[in-house]
């Protein structure tokens, strides 16, 4: 009843809520605990370290009129996207889209798209390598 699909062979650790129904988990994920989770499509076989917020995007919350309380401004949320097989390691906040095989570094703030078959680390997260070639993957994954 809180996603809008979800696999049955997905572990979702304690502490671990969903701010939206429009989660989709797929086959697979392993969410550890203490995460929060938006607006959010996770991939097949992807896994979430402990304590990592996935946002609903990076506009949640318009702030242009200073008279009118930023709560009731509005916003826009929208579906993030964790490819298949991708890595987020511990205590990151992800705001943008992570393509497929990727990895995220613990602490990470990832605010723009992750290509796919890629290891990204630091605020703002940025690629640093390329893992392609190294895990056998075709780099459209």
């Amino acid at each position: 009843m809180c996603l809008k699909r979800g696999a049955f062979d997905s572990y979702i650790g304690f502490g671990t809520w969903f701010a939206h129904r429009e989660a989709v988990i797929e086959a697979g994920v392993y969410i550890g605990g203490r995460c929060t989770m938006g607006c959010v499509t996770i991939g097949r076989n992807a896994l979430i370290g402990s304590n990592v917020d996935v946002l609903s995007g990076r506009h949640q919350h318009y702030f242009d009129d200073a008279e009118t309380p930023r709560k009731e401004q509005g916003g826009v949320f929208t579906q993030t996207q964790i490819g298949e097989n991708v890595w987020i390691g511990n205590s990151s906040v992800v705001m943008a889209d992570i393509g497929a095989h990727s990895i995220i570094a613990a602490g990470s703030v990832v605010v723009k798209p992750i290509p796919a078959c890629s290891m990204a680390a630091g605020n703002p997260a940025v690629v640093k390598k390329s893992l392609g070639a190294r895990a056998g993957l075709v780099q459209n994954a």
